[in-house]
């Protein structure tokens, strides 16, 4: 009988878990796997925001980075150091044969103000649909600033060149000379009065927004269809190329997600080298060659949406200096805006 009574007991200690336990360990054990879960999705959530906020951020710097580099040299034009004769109209930014590039050395920087529709003649090389309406254009003109510099006879053919010396009216003209050995063109020289003056590269720029970055395939301007069917607005240059002996307009992207760009520009009145204030936003024409610094106003935006929604923050606009406001949005993009004052170095140091 003790002897049953002993292998009884020790068949009870042996026994497994009972259903209901098991059921509780199993209740316990999802609800911790689902705490795990929800700690790693949000982490993962949270570590795809910083991402998209770090990307914006740095697009709006590197924008704003492009352009303060570009507004400093405008108007740099090697050894010259006199003076334009006033235009009676502004230059035609599309024209780059050598006769129209001369002219529009006098203006080493021209905008337009928020167009709605781009301007004649500018609507020639910039197509209407290829421009986010009410975002301003810039159009900067310098010479290279390599000091490697080519000379009549290696100068490319079909691109435009200006000599320049400390007197005397710039030369333009179309590189290379037909006959290097005698380069008419080219009139300038240096002060030994044989050896010709440093050859240049003209170089202009034209910045605006367009509604999209990468173009639908076979599609010359932006569509719904470009960047994939979500266009994503991108700050883009046009600028002067060379094929075959010609020269010619090419788009290059720049910036992807910069949504707006608004100008704000510091007119010297009394030809000391410093900007009145108030800033303007539309120069007249007699202004453009007195423009001594530009404040540039950038609003930058995620690529990608967020779980961020802007309509929840009560009306909130992006201050975008003399031209007022932007927004508001109800969207899921992040917004920043970029500003700063930007010197136009080679203006204002020749009036100081």
């Amino acid at each position: 009988m003790a002897k049953s009574t002993a292998s009884v007991r020790l068949r009870s200690r042996q026994a497994g878990f009972s259903l209901v336990e098991l059921m509780i360990s199993i209740t316990i054990g999802l609800f911790l796997m689902a705490g795990v879960a929800a700690l790693i999705s949000q982490q993962s959530s949270t570590r795809t925001e910083l991402d998209k906020s770090a990307r914006q951020i740095e697009n709006g710097r590197y924008a704003f980075t492009l352009l303060e580099d570009d507004i400093q040299h405008a108007g740099y034009y090697g050894q010259y150091g006199g003076a334009f004769t006033a235009l009676s109209a502004l230059p035609d930014p599309c024209a780059i044969d050598k006769t129209s590039v001369a002219a529009s050395l006098a203006l080493p920087m021209q905008g337009y103000d928020a167009p709605a529709t781009v301007p004649a003649p500018l609507s020639a090389c910039l197509p209407n649909a290829n421009h986010l309406a009410g975002t301003d254009i810039l159009v900067v003109r310098r010479l290279e600033t390599t000091d490697t510099l080519p000379t009549p006879a290696t100068a490319v053919a079909g691109q435009v060149y200006v000599q320049t010396t400390p007197t005397g009216t710039p030369v333009t003209a179309v590189g290379p000379d037909p006959t290097p050995a005698t380069p008419s063109v080219y009139t300038l020289v240096q002060n030994d009065g044989v050896t010709p003056a440093a050859l240049r590269r003209y170089i202009e720029h034209i910045y605006f927004i367009s509604p999209c970055n990468v173009l639908a395939a076979g599609a010359t301007t932006c569509t719904a269809a470009a960047d994939g069917g979500k266009p994503v607005p991108t700050l883009k240059r046009l600028e002067i190329a060379v094929a075959g002996g010609a020269s010619s307009w090419v788009t290059t992207p720049l910036v992807d997600g910069i949504e707006n760009l608004q100008l704000d520009y510091g007119i010297d009145a009394v030809g000391k080298g410093a900007p009145a204030m108030p800033f303007a936003t539309a120069p007249a024409l007699a202004d453009w060659p007195n423009i001594m610094a530009v404040q540039v106003n950038l609003l930058a935006r995620n690529t990608e949406v967020s779980t961020f929604v802007d309509s929840t923050l009560a009306a909130k606009t992006y201050s975008m200096g003399a031209a007022g406001s932007a927004g508001p949005f109800a969207d899921n993009f992040k917004r920043h805006v970029y500003t700063g004052i930007v010197r136009v170095i080679n203006l204002s140091s020749r009036r100081e």
